[in-house]
């Protein structure tokens, strides 16, 4: 049974020193994410002038989360996820630091950084699950919530900050400074864990977890009514809207910009998440209403993209308020998406079910990426941007009657 406090924590998350470490790891490894975003995808565009070869490489990034979540949350239910995700943050060093050398030496052409992306993105793939669920456990159960909202935020600024250090690296200094940043955030994050200790109530232990085996509790779990609702939200969003971020090159260059422009773009994304985030915070407190939230996020995004698609070149405003209005739904998909998960789920298939949550939101995105990188390619980037608005906007429609459905059965 899910235990979720509704008073005013005694104290901010930040007091708790095992949060401070993880919260300030996470921030570094989330920023130096972007940067190797950027410096990746700009460079498969420049190598090959093709949106396509961005697309694969979006596909090879988040392709292995087809069986990487699934797996990630099995494990996360039966074995002690710090020591996993331990493991996995080390991998994923050794991953980018490959991909330093090799452009320091000279060697680093398309089909290698390829090769790099999917092998740093396989331990990627299994560890998110993991290390989302061990967020709370860094501090006391009344605090949280809170921490959990604190963790989106701070997630938020990395994209900005990130995304824009990156693209000014990739202009000013070259691509192996960005890759190189991105390498040494996740040794911090490899550190950290190793120095701490989650704080675990014996209703939280493991062994709770284990009481359904994982083909019944994945039956379970992907026959429950709110967990197709979050699938159907995450496959729009992730199919249609957040490959954006990855194919902002394409934007860029179709709207007459440079590199910096693309880390700018994709900053822009992360300042409408900030934005939005306090708005999930005073909103998001029952099902009904992540529900609603879901929906509202589908709207706003489909504006967004409606803006993109009539953008003239060098419109530079109206492309920072349309990718804000992508952020602004990319938080309400996914924070609502994510606390339908973490609270009205079962606890013990929770951990499998957020695989899942993961699995849809970046295989899809993958497969998003390679389609709307095709048809940009080939019917154009406006035909393509508004046929998706298109769909996304009635997706937000019949989440809005599920929505009131719910309310209302309430």
């Amino acid at each position: 049974m899910t235990r979720v406090s509704v008073q005013t924590q005694p104290r901010s998350p930040l007091a708790c020193p095992a949060y401070r470490r993880v919260f300030v790891a996470r921030a570094v490894s989330s920023a130096g994410s972007y940067m190797q975003v950027v410096a990746a995808s700009w460079l498969v565009y420049h190598l090959t002038n093709s949106a396509i070869a961005v697309g694969v490489l979006t596909s090879l990034a988040l392709g292995p989360a087809l069986v990487g979540g699934p797996i990630g949350g099995v494990l996360a239910d039966r074995y002690d996820p710090r020591r996993l995700a331990i493991l996995l943050s080390a991998l994923q060093a050794l991953a980018c630091m490959a991909l330093v050398v090799l452009e320091l030496a000279g060697h680093l052409t398309v089909g290698l950084l390829y090769a790099c992306v999917f092998a740093g993105a396989i331990p990627f793939s299994i560890n998110q699950p993991i290390i989302t669920l061990i967020v709370p456990y860094t501090v006391p159960e009344e605090s949280r919530h809170t921490a959990v909202a604190r963790a989106s935020m701070i997630f938020n600024v990395t994209r900005l900050l990130g995304a824009f250090v990156g693209g000014v690296l990739v202009t000013a200094v070259g691509v192996a400074a960005a890759f190189g940043i991105n390498a040494l955030s996740y040794v911090l994050v490899t550190l950290v864990l190793w120095r701490t200790t989650l704080l675990i109530s014996p209703d939280d232990t493991l062994t709770v977890r284990r009481t359904t085996g994982v083909v019944a509790g994945m039956r379970q779990g992907l026959g429950h009514p709110l967990m197709r609702v979050v699938a159907l939200s995450v496959v729009l969003f992730f199919t249609l809207v957040a490959p954006l971020e990855q194919l902002m090159p394409t934007v860029a260059r179709e709207h007459g910009m440079t590199a910096t422009s693309v880390g700018v773009l994709v900053g822009f994304i992360g300042v409408g998440a900030l934005v939005a985030n306090p708005l999930l915070g005073k909103r998001n407190r029952s099902r009904s209403a992540r529900q609603g939230l879901m929906a509202v996020g589908l709207a706003i995004s489909a504006v967004g993209l409606v803006l993109l698609a009539v953008t003239p070149n060098n419109g530079i405003l109206i492309d920072v308020i349309a990718v804000m209005a992508v952020g602004f739904g990319w938080e309400f998909v996914f924070v609502s998406g994510q606390g339908t998960v973490a609270l009205d789920i079962p606890a013990d298939i929770r951990g499998r079910m957020m695989g899942v949550f993961f699995l849809l939101v970046t295989a899809t995105t993958a497969l998003g990426a390679l389609a709307i990188g095709y048809l940009f390619d080939t019917v154009g980037l406006t035909i393509t941007l508004l046929t998706n608005a298109a769909i996304v906007a009635l997706g937000a429609v019949v989440m809005a009657v599920r929505s009131r459905t719910s309310a209302g059965a309430a």
